[in-house]
């Protein structure tokens, strides 16, 4: 009788465990997937600024193999000079700001 109730005992504990073990495992996957729809909600962000970014360069009538070719080029001019990265960084700022600036006077 006791050799039963033991059996028994450990047949529970068994599945308790092993319930335990499917849980974590449902967990570690919502855990995941919620990670994975976080990264791409960023990653989808991150290109529609960049496609603003083409459009406020006035780029958005390029073909694209004309724009990464344009890139690859500052890039490659970069790597050579990189003191120009800055020249290049106020360039953008200003055209950027001068944007804002006519939009909000638009809206005036």
């Amino acid at each position: 009788m006791m050799t039963s109730l033991a059996k028994e005992q450990a047949k529970l504990l068994m599945a308790e465990k092993a319930e335990q073990r499917k849980q974590q495992r449902e967990a570690a996957k919502a855990r995941l997937k919620e990670r994975s729809a976080l990264f791409r909600s960023a990653d989808a962000h991150r290109k529609i600024v960049l496609g603003g970014l083409t459009i406020a360069a006035g780029a958005d009538d390029w073909d694209p193999a004309e724009i990464v070719g344009a890139l690859l080029l500052v890039a490659e001019q970069l790597a050579q000079h990189p003191g120009k990265r800055e020249h290049l960084r106020q360039k953008g700022i200003q055209h950027l700001e001068a944007r804002e600036a006519e939009r909000q006077a638009a809206r005036s």
